[in-house]
């Protein structure tokens, strides 16, 4: 789906968190019909595990209320309900052995758009090497192309009133 679609329409949506205390990133990924938050964690001990779900709670306790405020439960029919999400953690992944989290955050959600299970032996140099290449040629597209990033863009003018 793309960017700005209606979230009723959606599936699941990934979001990055930052664990400033850890100062370690994990991979979050809603599943808005099963009401759970799945955390996925490349650092995970049982002290890094409870921090990881800690940090995922904020989500999973406003996502609700966010939902409610614009009216996302009633495009699809579905009864509010404000409860919080529940978060689960998501085991058999593998683990870092240097400050990586970047690059197993990226490919944790590469894998799941890809719909491939996510193996338990990571060459991280291989994922880092081949997002290293994808960023390059995407700026490079860019640049050949003189195509800007929304937010790189010049600022619109003021919109017109009509009245």
């Amino acid at each position: 789906m793309l960017c700005g679609s209606p979230w009723h329409l959606c599936d699941h949506v990934f979001f990055i968190i930052h664990m400033e205390t850890e100062s370690h990133w994990i991979l979050g990924r809603l599943n808005i019909e099963e009401r759970r938050v799945y955390m996925y964690n490349s650092l995970s001990t049982a002290m890094k595990d409870s921090a990881a779900i800690k940090a995922c709670q904020p989500f999973a306790v406003l996502l609700p209320h966010f939902f409610a405020l614009f009216d996302e439960f009633k495009k699809e029919n579905k009864p509010v309900c404000l409860d919080p999400f529940e978060v689960v953690k998501v085991d058999g992944l593998p683990q870092q052995t240097s400050n990586d989290c970047g690059c197993f955050v990226a490919s944790f959600a590469e894998y799941f758009i890809d719909m491939k299970s996510i193996p338990p032996i990571f060459d991280v140099e291989k994922h880092r090497d081949r997002l290293a290449v994808l960023f390059y040629k995407y700026a490079r597209m860019k640049e050949v192309e003189f195509i800007d990033s929304e937010d790189e863009a010049l600022p619109k003018g003021p919109k017109k009133n009509l009245s």
